[in-house]
């Protein structure tokens, strides 16, 4: 299996309602594997970090070639709010209508929590490791529960220097 790792959003000015020093917060590197896009998110999504979030998501959408799958991979993550999950949800849904499927990584029991109370399972699945997201077959409809993540991960906050 044949990878490569490429920055996202490195050589594109910002948009007009993208902070300047956002993307210091806020990045992003592709890994193809295959006809599969795996993006591995760094930093925090938060309402200052929005439009990045947004624009990294486009791109990397915009990368994938139809029928292949698209995994988000948010472990790097120290900070995701809520409204990053209904953005996701949201290129989750343009997806699917071009026939890819968008699936979400994430070892925070939160992110999984989060999702189904919000009800945006149906949308967005969470996975345990970038294998299980890949592993899935394409989900006709609601998306498979069988492999997600469901482990019990401590969540860290942002002034917890503990390891």
């Amino acid at each position: 299996m044949s990878t490569a790792l490429h920055g996202l959003g490195s050589s594109l000015p910002p948009p007009a309602d993208e902070p300047e020093d956002a993307r210091l917060l806020l990045s992003a590197t592709t890994e193809r594997r295959g006809s599969a896009v795996v993006i591995h998110v760094h930093g925090e999504v938060d309402a200052y970090t929005l439009p990045t979030w947004r624009r990294l998501l486009s791109e990397a959408v915009a990368s994938v070639t139809a029928a292949g799958p698209l995994v988000i991979d948010t472990t790097g993550l120290l900070f995701m709010a809520c409204r990053s999950l209904v953005v996701l949800a949201e290129e989750s849904e343009r997806c699917r209508r071009r026939g890819i499927r968008l699936s979400v990584v994430g070892t925070w029991s939160v992110v999984a929590r989060v999702v189904t109370v919000i009800e945006l399972d149906a949308l967005l699945p969470v996975y345990a490791s970038v294998e299980d997201a890949l592993a899935e077959s394409a989900p006709s409809g609601r998306p498979h529960i069988a492999g997600r993540c469901n482990a019990v991960a401590p969540v860290r906050h942002r002034n917890d220097t503990s390891a």
